[in-house]
């Protein structure tokens, strides 16, 4: 194959094996030959064209648990998972969300699961943790837990990023892998959204907190580079901590920049303008900006093309005659490497009985708002937390006390 994301193509296998193994591959099991040597021929038939990365083939000894998901006309897609057979009783409890998934990234998205079906297979020996190979995504041993085991902790985000990749990275695929955000950065957005839906807003808020850390300390290790990186010197050097925990958190700056209604309606038009196509960071700038009415150059520029991120430091004072509240946002990044952000930042003002929410703009190094207000509790800097920023803030013991209490 010509190895390039930007290639999209269809594909037919045939696989002659023993009888005794179970096959896997991408698209529809067309038909399956018992052949006169004791072997079996499988013939997989992807007739939707994909990139030439996703092609896989599985073979072995698997028990194939069965599942389905119902599509909007009412048809069952096939929904099944392949595990080695001492872990079949297990499947359905490892698994066995993936229909609610699919139905839920599908309404989320505004676009229906696009493929034949939807098989997960778990293998050994695998180097890559997991891969959404389209309708037939391979994890690595490490989802194999017992019931006892998925009482302490699961792979939910795991399974929910391979799935979601289906529409970025599947439907639309990265350009070339200096635009490998369209891919990563949306697939681990997805395990936010999942988590979000799933288990409420404080345990995706934890675990992007999470994200955002495991971006600092691989940026830390290895250094900055733009989200779009074309000085690479091997492809693989695109899977890091930015194309995945900083693309993540961009997308959900972004998401609270244009509130839900645009952000979701615009991943919508990108889909469906760019399905089974390629796509940069462009394309889906312009469809954030056609649907949203906003210009999104400035926010591209020095997240997308530009490194690194703002070190924040806020004050505050409050003068009690006057009842004027000032607020100053400082950035403290080296502007030798990174640029002067533009901040989009909600600020919370606790009184008695009343949160005032304040939207400001940060454009400069050193900037102050004025607000009138009466003697606040609490300043909520960046209220929803959703900046992605190394930051300190002054403010009155009083102020930690009640923000510890409350």
């Amino acid at each position: 194959t010509i190895d390039s994301p930007n290639e999209k193509t269809t594909q037919e296998l045939y696989i002659t094996v023993a009888d005794k193994y179970k096959t896997l591959s991408n698209g529809n099991l067309i038909s399956s030959t018992k052949n006169e040597n004791g072997t079996r021929t499988d013939y997989w038939k992807q007739d939707l064209p994909h990139a030439p990365y996703l092609f896989m083939m599985a073979v072995g000894e698997f028990d194939i648990t069965k599942d389905y998901w119902t599509r909007p006309d009412g048809t069952k897609m096939e929904v099944n998972y392949y595990t080695e057979p001492e872990f079949t009783q297990y499947a359905k409890s490892i698994f066995g969300k993936t229909p609610k998934m699919i139905q839920f990234f599908s309404d989320k998205l505004g676009v229906t699961y696009p493929w034949h079906k939807y098989n997960q297979i778990v293998v050994r020996d695998y180097v890559s943790g997991a891969m959404e190979n389209t309708t037939a995504v391979i994890h690595g041993d490490f989802l194999y837990q017992t019931d006892r085991e998925l009482l302490d902790s699961d792979n939910e985000s795991i399974i929910a990023h391979e799935l979601f990749h289906h529409w970025f990275g599947d439907l639309v695929t990265a350009e070339s892998w200096s635009n490998l955000t369209i891919n990563e950065s949306f697939a681990n957005y997805s395990q936010y959204l999942w988590d979000e839906y799933e288990h409420g807003r404080e345990e995706a808020d934890m675990n992007a907190f999470g994200e955002a850390r495991g971006y600092f300390l691989s940026s830390a290790q290895g250094g900055y580079h733009d989200l779009v990186n074309f000085e690479y010197e091997n492809e693989m050097e695109m899977f890091d901590g930015h194309s995945y925990n900083k693309g993540g958190r961009i997308l959900h700056m972004l998401r609270y920049y244009l509130g839900d209604d645009a952000f979701f309606e615009s991943l919508k038009h990108f889909l469906n303008k760019m399905k089974f196509k390629a796509a940069e960071a462009h394309d889906l700038r312009l469809s954030l900006e056609e649907v949203s009415g906003k210009d999104l150059n400035w926010f591209f520029n020095q997240w997308y093309f530009d490194k690194g991120h703002p070190t924040l430091h806020y004050s505050q004072s409050y003068d009690a005659e006057t009842k004027k509240l000032i607020v100053n946002v400082e950035q403290r990044q080296n502007f030798n490497q990174f640029p002067v952000f533009q901040l989009p930042i909600d600020i919370d003002i606790y009184t008695i009985g009343r949160v005032e929410r304040k939207s400001v703009f940060v454009t400069q190094k050193k900037q102050s708002f004025e607000f009138e207000t009466s003697q606040p509790l609490w300043v909520n800097f960046d209220a929803e937390k959703v900046i992605l920023c190394k930051k300190t803030e002054e403010k009155p013991k009083e102020q930690w006390v009640y923000q510890l209490n409350n």
